[in-house]
């Protein structure tokens, strides 16, 4: 497939997906309809077993949102022809404010709009953000495809804490947030009543929580092996997630394994990759 007829495909999808999106927002009732479908979907997979999927109803449609808006960085780089690793910023301000028109679209429709607004505009946000680290990763592949031996020096110092510290947190006897827990809620609590969106929840705090815990996890994999092995990162960081859940079911009584968990340390490993990438990437150009 040539450039040209790649880009009037990508083209014509970003035109149809518009149209999708415009027509949800704009027909009364569509979206509630939509979001009601989605909490039933959520519903079913909810029922297939304990720990699975138990988050916020909210919170998972946030992460729908997220993930629906993430593209759009990407599309804008396959539509432009002469799209350049140099455009990731402009590209991803272009699609945060795409994403803050839609948000305005959908308070308009809603009957608490500045909810609406607030709710999707920081889950589209995120999205977008997730998408732009991916574009920077994907510009930034060729240069990262081999680790260099100061990288793999650093990595090896790093990544050898950093495993000391996962082991000792996957096999304390009592949840690690057993002390923080009465004062997260109480800040969770003020936040709401600042205006956070309420998808915003211990849910949501507790899964991004475990993101951040296993990014190191790829990153540390990718300045190992480098961009030609980032498989290793994301499937290792899936395996050590089950092994931990494996262990806590088993052998800790207190610890509750939970399907979330591994969903959300497997895609902590994910951005660890993209992160280490972009470094990687620097590095080399610098």
């Amino acid at each position: 497939m040539g450039t040209a007829t790649r880009t009037t495909l990508v083209r014509s999808v970003v035109s149809a997906a518009v149209v999708i999106v415009v027509t949800v927002l704009l027909v009364p009732g569509l979206a509630d309809r939509l979001r009601s479908l989605l909490v039933g979907a959520v519903g079913a997979l909810r029922a297939l077993g304990h720990g699975t999927l138990a988050l916020d109803d909210r919170f998972v449609l946030a992460m729908l949102v997220s993930l629906a808006t993430a593209p759009l960085p990407l599309v804008l780089a396959a539509a432009n022809r002469a799209s350049r690793p140099a455009g990731v910023r402009r590209r991803a301000l272009t699609s945060g404010a795409v994403v803050l028109v839609l948000a305005g679209v959908a308070a308009a429709q809603a009957s608490a709009p500045g909810d609406r607004f607030r709710s999707v505009a920081l889950a589209g946000l995120v999205g977008v953000a997730l998408g732009a680290l991916l574009d920077a990763a994907w510009g930034a592949r060729e240069r990262a495809a081999h680790a260099s031996g100061r990288t793999r020096r650093v990595a090896w110092t790093l990544a050898t804490t950093y495993g000391v510290v996962v082991v000792l947190v996957a096999t304390a006897g009592s949840p690690v947030d057993g002390g923080v827990h009465p004062w997260l809620v109480r800040a969770i609590a003020a936040g709401q009543r600042l205006g956070a969106p309420g998808w915003l929840g211990y849910d949501a705090v507790e899964f991004t929580a475990n993101v951040l815990f296993f990014v190191p996890f790829g990153f540390f994999v990718l300045l190992l092996f480098g961009a030609r092995a980032w498989w290793v990162g994301m499937l290792g960081g899936l395996v050590a997630s089950c092994a931990i859940e494996t262990v806590q079911a088993l052998f800790l009584p207190a610890r509750f394994a939970s399907v979330d968990d591994v969903l959300a340390n497997t895609s902590g490993a994910v951005l660890g990759v993209l992160v280490g990438i972009v470094v990687l990437g620097r590095a080399r150009r610098g």
